[in-house]
């Protein structure tokens, strides 16, 4: 069994998830206005955007999300013993 950490530039989210998904949804739902801002910028100007938060889990356990300069997050995968 693993669980996943969030963690957004050094600091750790206060709970852990039991599903990569469920961490991304904490990740969403905490920078919810920073992404829909992103989103209707992308629609207005006909860009691809950049920010990376729906991206797939990675097999090595550390996974990089992007919202915007200066706000880093990894989600980690660690076992549970």
């Amino acid at each position: 069994m693993n669980v996943y950490v969030v963690v957004e530039n050094g600091d750790p989210y206060g709970v852990a998830y039991t599903t990569y998904d469920a961490a991304v949804a904490a990740v969403k739902l905490k920078h919810k206005e920073a992404i829909e801002e992103e989103l209707r910028w992308i629609e207005e100007n006909n860009h691809p955007g950049c920010n990376e938060v729906d991206v797939p889990e990675s097999a090595t356990g550390l996974s990089r999300l992007y919202i915007e300069k200066g706000i880093h997050i990894e989600i980690h995968r660690l076992p549970v013993w």
